[in-house]
C-alpha cells in the first residue's frame, strides 16, 4: 500500500466527482486515517461516535447518509452491524494502483519524497512587539491602575 499514491488517486477521483461534499471528504479522511492505524488491513472495525468526532460531523443522520453514499459511490465497502453491541466494519478501496498504458498495474514501491533540507529561520519576536503590533479588540486600557475605585 502506497500512502501518497493512494491519496493522489483519491484526490484525482475527487476532482471528477461533484457529488462529494465536505462531510464526505472529512468522513473518508477519518476512515483513511483509521485504515492506516490498522496497517491497511481490510476490513477493519469502526465506531460511529469516534468517526463522527474525528470527521466533525455533529448529526447521526448526516453521518449515516454520508457513510452509505461513500459505499454506494465506491469509495468504501461499509458493512453495518446487525447488532448494536457489535461494531460495524468497513473496507477502504485502494486508489494507489493504477493501470498504465501497457495495462500492467503499478507496483507497490515506496516513493521517497526528497525535500529541501534547508530550514527557514524563524524570526524571534519579543512579546512586547507582539503586544505593540496587535489591535486592542476590547479597547481595554493596558496601563490600568487597579488601586482606583470602579
Amino acid at each position: 500500500m502506497n500512502y501518497i499514491k493512494h491519496l493522489n488517486g483519491f484526490f484525482k477521483r475527487l476532482e471528477l466527482d461533484e457529488r462529494m461534499t465536505a462531510y464526505h471528504i472529512s468522513l473518508y479522511m477519518s476512515c483513511f486515517r483509521l485504515w492506516n492505524i490498522n496497517r491497511f488491513k481490510n476490513p477493519f472495525p469502526i465506531c460511529r461516535f469516534e468517526m463522527m468526532r474525528n470527521s466533525r460531523i455533529g448529526s447521526v443522520n448526516t453521518y449515516a447518509r454520508c457513510i452509505k453514499q461513500l459505499h454506494e459511490w465506491g469509495y468504501v465497502k461499509y458493512s453495518p452491524a446487525a447488532n448494536m453491541h457489535s461494531g460495524s466494519t468497513i473496507c477502504c478501496i485502494r486508489f494507489d494502483i493504477a493501470k498504465d498504458t501497457t495495462g500492467d498495474t503499478s507496483s507497490d514501491t515506496l516513493l521517497i519524497n526528497i525535500t529541501n533540507e534547508h530550514k527557514e529561520r524563524k524570526q524571534e519576536v519579543s512579546s512586547k512587539e507582539i503586544l505593540k503590533n496587535s489591535k486592542n479588540r476590547l479597547h481595554a486600557k493596558t496601563n490600568k491602575d487597579y488601586s482606583e475605585p470602579l
